[in-house]
């Protein structure tokens, strides 16, 4: 991709341009037009056609036509995974195009935009440009491209659940098939049946997975492992196991895998392949599954993939009766995930960064930076930030008159509920809780920088945080919180099995200079000595004992 920041070109030159240069310009926008085209399917040699295109106009002077054929260079960057580079010089485009009044870059500019914020998690955004990408496009467009800009509104509605999305999809198709655009029929069909997959909307995945089954078929297309995986999701969810794993067969093949379109080296493929199987009772053969797509993933580096890897393998130790090993994977499992959501929050906020510096731009990093702080299950602060901000509140609270009050909370038998119920029980048991525990905010926190807080510190142990409030009247919330997770209706989630909690409670009351690793010891000494004594209780510091 040719520079970093754009700029108009003096090339309008002085005395009227050449019929050369005249046919030049014209074969070009020919040239622009087809790539436009093509550049959804990421064909063989279209990145090079597009930068012998943008040579060319650069040397022209012919600005617009430069930044069309680095437009299709940014989202061809962008299905690389290359976002940020890709949003950057998107928006660059845009503003030039809102500069200049070119209509055709701002339709497409927002085109690639609305790709970019669906892969960093902003679906406002993404909708947003997606609605601009389809209204500012010209009524004399290229039929294909008004498919692809219809399409990337209609995925962006389908996959937030927004039935408009259906209109859409109805009228791009319909489209597709008036001009005989077999492949742009197919990447139609197979989002729809995605997107409809994702709103657990199984019967309707299922109709728009056989009828892309039925177009390949009749125009010899070989479904690629992408596309396979999207039919065989339409028929897990409706448990049809059978014949999602006869769906998946086909695409085992070394050169099928290999080629994944997703850039997964079919890693996705094999880890869905895995899940029939042990739903079908083969635990050997989804084991054998299950190590092709480790390997696979360590070798590529695929880390999203290798973390969903660790749940299937917890769910196949529990499968083969192993519950010990269950538990531990299904740790490991949860640990890799918090890990994966905060690398991955802050990547999208280095990404923004690097796509444009305002104060947006700023907004929205801090947004991130936030999520890198919450633990994906529960919604409450993780480890990470109460490493980062408890040493400071106790900084604060030395400084001051507010007493500090820290509890760790852990679930009693908590192994019990995963291995009878199941763990998505247990993580169901957990946001419960969770939502339980932010009762300890209040209105008196709003002052202060950071208020009292609670935080998932990993497993089934949480922590909470009380400011500003007498040992004596935190030690009672405390115990209400206790009370209220016992008395909860867990009947519907965990049948006749209790859910209670343990409390272990201290406080910088008695302590001048109190340090975290400190109030975290005392406090994990209060909650040994709960579980030891009976469990469903708190005990801690100025906390009378339990009668």
């Amino acid at each position: 991709m040719s520079g970093t920041g754009i700029v108009d070109h003096p090339g309008a030159p002085l005395v009227p341009p050449s019929a050369a240069d005249a046919a030049d310009a014209g074969a070009l926008a020919a040239e622009l037009r087809t790539l436009e085209t093509l550049s959804r399917f990421d064909h063989d040699g279209i990145e090079a056609r597009a930068q012998r295109a943008g040579a060319a106009a650069a040397e022209l002077g012919l600005t617009e036509l430069e930044l069309r054929a680095r437009l299709v260079e940014a989202d061809l960057s962008r299905m690389r995974g290359n976002v940020a580079a890709a949003g950057r010089l998107a928006q660059d485009v845009h503003r030039w195009a809102s500069d200049h009044d070119s209509r055709h870059l701002l339709a497409r500019s927002s085109f690639v935009l609305a790709a970019v914020f669906q892969e960093l998690g902003d679906a406002s955004l993404a909708l947003e440009h997606a609605v601009r990408a389809v209204d500012l496009l010209v009524e004399d467009s290229e039929p294909a491209m008004q498919i692809d800009h219809h399409t990337r509104l209609a995925d962006t509605l389908g996959l937030a659940g927004d039935d408009a999305a259906q209109e859409r999809y109805d009228q791009v198709l319909r489209l597709a098939e008036e001009i005989g655009d077999v492949d742009r029929q197919l990447v139609v069909l197979n989002n729809r049946a995605y997107s409809a997959t994702v709103c657990g909307r199984f019967d309707a995945a299922l109709a728009f997975s056989t009828q892309l089954q039925t177009l390949g078929a009749a125009h010899g297309v070989t479904l690629h492992v992408g596309r396979l995986d999207t039919v065989a999701r339409a028929l897990m969810g409706l448990g049809r196991l059978e014949e999602a794993e006869a769906v998946l067969l086909p695409g085992l093949a070394p050169e099928a895998l290999d080629a994944s379109g997703d850039g997964d080296a079919g890693a996705d493929f094999l880890l869905t392949l895995a899940e029939v199987q042990r739903q079908r009772g083969s635990v050997p053969s989804a084991q054998a599954t299950l190590d092709e797509c480790v390997r696979r993933c360590d070798r590529y580096g695929l880390t999203s993939i290798r973390v969903r890897a660790r749940r299937e393998q917890a769910e196949l130790h529990a499968a083969g009766g192993d519950f010990r090993a269950a538990f531990a994977e299904h740790k490991r499992y949860t640990q890799a995930l918090v890990d994966l959501q905060s690398a991955q929050r802050d990547a999208r906020a280095r990404a923004l960064h690097a796509m444009y510096e305002t104060a947006e731009a700023r907004q929205q990093s801090r947004r991130y930076r936030e999520l890198s702080l919450r633990d994906p299950l529960t919604g409450l602060y993780n480890r990470r930030y109460v490493d980062e901000q408890l040493p400071r509140l106790l900084r604060r609270a030395a400084g001051s008159a507010d007493e500090v009050t820290l509890a760790l909370l852990d679930l009693d038998h908590f192994k019990r509920i995963n291995d009878t119920c199941s763990h998505e029980i247990g993580d169901d048991v957990l946001r419960t809780v969770a939502q339980l525990l932010q009762v300890i905010e209040s209105p008196q926190d709003l002052d202060r920088e950071v208020g009292s807080f609670a935080a998932r510190m990993g497993g089934e142990e949480f922590l909470l945080v009380l400011i500003g409030r007498d040992p004596s009247v935190a030690a009672r919330q405390l115990d209400a919180i206790r009370q209220s997770v016992a008395t909860h209706l867990w009947a519907d989630l965990t049948g006749a099995l209790p859910v209670t909690v343990s409390i272990g409670a201290t406080s910088t009351a008695r302590l001048s200079d109190p340090m975290p690793a400190e109030l975290l010891s005392r406090a994990d000494g209060h909650l040994y000595r709960a579980k030891r004594e009976g469990r469903n209780r708190l005990i801690g510091d100025l906390i009378p004992p339990a009668a």
